[in-house]
């Protein structure tokens, strides 16, 4: 399913991001992954990750909060610099991060207390003892908006 042309109408988004391409970068994430990464997710990579596009900003309608899904580029750059810290090394370990809410949360797959998915915690403490899982797939959240409240809130 195109992620993209299906989005949940509580998200908004700005058309001109989407930008295909971006293959070496998608292969490697890919072999950088310490977890086997969903298929709708790398079929999205494709849509955002062309060119020098950042990624796709969405914005939660009715709250006015973002939802910052990362291109291939900044996901290896965010994980390689921004988050490559000892306090880090266990959780990278295991997690692959996707975005942030442009603020203090951050988006990321793993296996977590609730099982394999799409999580989300605090960029001060990244453990999945205090994650929240948002959805299963990219698909349920960005598509059917399976926890779209649970990304963009602080509890």
């Amino acid at each position: 399913m195109d992620i993209i042309a299906n989005i949940n109408q509580r998200l908004s988004f700005d058309k001109d991001r989407v930008c295909y391409g971006g293959e070496d970068k998608i292969k490697k994430v890919l072999n950088e992954s310490p977890v086997k990464l969903p298929n709708d997710y790398i079929e999205f990579l494709r849509t955002i990750s062309g060119g020098e596009n950042v990624g796709v900003t969405f914005e939660v309608e009715e709250e006015g909060l973002d939802i910052y899904i990362w291109s291939a580029e900044v996901a290896l750059e965010k994980r390689n610099r921004e988050f490559n810290y000892p306090f880090n090394k266990k959780f990278l370990e295991c997690s692959w991060l996707v975005g942030d809410d442009l603020g203090d949360l951050v988006y990321f797959y793993g296996e977590g207390n609730e099982g394999f998915g799409l999580y989300r915690g605090s960029v001060g403490g990244l453990d999945y003892n205090y994650a929240d899982k948002i959805a299963n797939s990219l698909t349920e959240f960005l598509v059917n908006g399976v926890g779209i409240d649970i990304a963009t809130s602080l509890d």
